[in-house]
């Protein structure tokens, strides 16, 4: 396994896979791949690890083109483009209810949700300078004494 190898995008490793295999790799035109393909594949080109080959299957039979395809009864093809099996209804089902919860996804992440009003926030505490103030004028005399007693001291002289 090169270091070179291991940073490779899907989309690097699928080109590295359609550059050998252009019958059976066709990004435009997606055709159902056959069953087990990957241990040909494992076979025939050891430049890919088990890890990217994985990475490259997927990106490519993720593709909303490739599921698209995946008709009940459709022609699964092998690395040559020749016929190798096809399409089984639950593979079919499977790939359609892929789509459609893609679809339904996207839907709802375009749907803006219903805007709501901003709530107005609660009054503010009034500041304390403001209720000692109106407490103060309301119905407190004006001229006011205050006095203050004067401690004593119990010290003993020092002799």
């Amino acid at each position: 396994m090169s270091t070179a190898s291991q940073g490779k995008s899907p989309a690097q490793l699928f080109r590295h896979l359609s550059a050998k295999w252009p019958a059976a790799f066709n990004p435009k035109a997606p055709r159902p791949l056959k069953i087990g393909i990957h241990h040909k594949i494992r076979v025939l080109d050891g430049e890919l690890s088990d890890d990217e080959l994985r990475r490259a299957l997927l990106a490519y039979t993720r593709m909303a083109k490739y599921l698209a395809r995946l008709d009940a009864g459709a022609a699964r093809v092998d690395l040559d483009g020749k016929t190798a099996g096809v399409v089984s209804d639950a593979d079919a089902a499977t790939a359609k209810a892929l789509l459609r919860a893609r679809k339904d996804k996207q839907e709802s992440n375009q749907t803006p949700e219903p805007r709501v009003e901003p709530q107005a926030p609660p009054n503010p505490k009034p500041k304390r300078r403001a209720v000692f103030e109106a407490k103060n004028t309301a119905d407190s005399p004006t001229d006011i004494v205050v006095e203050t007693k004067r401690r004593r001291s119990f010290r003993r002289p020092v002799a």
